[in-house]
């Protein structure tokens, strides 16, 4: 396809173009140094390589504004190629566009400057146009290659995570297998790992989770989210915890409700870290926040117990339903190290009050809450 009819031999821009392409080696080098000097990205790139790119996209260039002619199909795709390559060295897609404005600006500046006291000199602005549609032409397949990257990257790590959280969660491979995943998810498996989870729902919606996953990638660390059953699970190394709750709720809603495990080490670590994260999110009272197995680890370990362990605290929780006054006082007796002083002045009541309501919650559970074993039972029982 052409712009116009192709410029025959002799035209004047067209020997502007070619009197440029007979400095095809110096100038490559000029526009490969204004690259690598604007664009500190491309350092990871190496220099050779960068080179004969910038080199093989000016030569096209230059032939294509000479003959008046647009990029051609194979062009394109030989962009598409050097684009993935940058993809490749992880090169962000707005630094890879960049480049062809640099390359552009610096080959106007070397045209109007080769044109002067030319046959050209009054013409050269014909060139802008060209110019331009040769820039657009190829930062649309760069776009078009980096979000085609973008997705066939996301889709294979979207997988990777999600049977790490199933190995994880289910234990039925060999150790090293997961290891192998988190390694390629950018774990350490002998590491220190954390998780935190959430009821699902919030996240079943269509991009929601994708979302929480592209917020994690601004935090410290590494973290792989999923869903599991009924709950999203991120699985955590090197991350504050409390920074990836605030993306959470900010996500979820201010109801959400999460529960954070231990932190713990390796894939073994890995797993009971979940499950901890599990337990305190059942015994969360409230959204909005984080429960931590760490504060609520007596009640949240007994979790899988309940049934076999309400013979205990039967009369317990009868009692705390119907005297919550009692129920009250021994929890402020506990909040207070065992003082009956301390725990009057946080009832605002007598020391001598706190004793005999103490007593009489002896009586009504058969659990005596100035013993260990009685205060277990009372407290358990009352806030379980």
């Amino acid at each position: 396809m052409t712009t116009s009819a192709a410029r025959s031999a002799g035209h004047p821009l067209r020997e502007l173009c070619e009197s440029l392409l007979s400095r095809l080696e110096e100038l490559s080098v000029t526009v490969t140094d204004d690259i690598r000097r604007e664009i500190p990205s491309y350092a990871a790139m190496p220099l050779a390589e960068q080179l004969d790119t910038v080199r093989s996209r000016l030569r096209a260039l230059l032939r294509g504004l000479a003959l008046d002619v647009e990029p051609t199909a194979e062009q394109l795709l030989e962009i598409r190629a050097e684009s993935l390559r940058r993809a490749y060295y992880g090169l962000p897609v707005q630094d890879a566009l960049a480049t062809f404005h640099v390359g552009a600006r610096r080959l106007w500046d070397e045209l109007r400057a080769t044109a002067r006291g030319t046959a050209a000199e009054d013409t050269a602005i014909e060139l802008v146009a060209p110019l331009w549609l040769w820039v657009q032409s190829a930062s649309g397949v760069v776009a078009d290659a980096y979000a085609d990257e973008a997705g066939t990257r996301y889709g294979r790590e979207a997988g990777l995570r999600q049977r790490f959280l199933e190995l994880l969660r289910t234990g039925g491979a060999p150790r090293e297998h997961t290891a192998e995943i988190a390694r390629e998810l950018g774990f350490d498996p002998d590491g220190d790992f954390r998780a935190l989870c959430t009821p699902a729902a919030p996240w079943a919606a269509e991009g929601h989770l994708v979302l929480l996953q592209r917020a994690a990638r601004r935090l410290a660390g590494r973290v792989s989210c999923g869903l599991s059953g009924q709950l999203m699970v991120a699985v955590t190394q090197g991350v504050d915890p409390g920074d990836l709750v605030t993306r959470v709720i900010g996500l979820a809603g201010d109801e959400a409700r999460v529960g954070v495990g231990l932190d713990r080490t390796g894939l073994a670590g890995a797993e009971m870290s979940i499950a901890d994260a599990e337990r305190a999110l059942v015994v969360s009272e409230r959204g909005g926040h984080a429960t931590s197995f760490e504060d609520v680890w007596l009640r949240a370990s007994l979790i899988d117990s309940r049934d076999r362990l309400e013979p205990l605290f039967a009369a317990v929780r009868r009692t705390a339903g119907e005297q919550p006054q009692l129920a009250q006082t021994v929890l402020a007796f506990a909040d207070a190290g065992l003082s009956l002083s301390h725990a009057a002045e946080a009832l605002m009541i007598h020391p001598n009050t706190v004793a005999y309501r103490l007593g009489q919650w002896h009586r009504l559970t058969g659990s005596d809450p100035r013993t260990f074993t009685g205060l277990v039972r009372s407290v358990v029982g009352i806030t379980g």
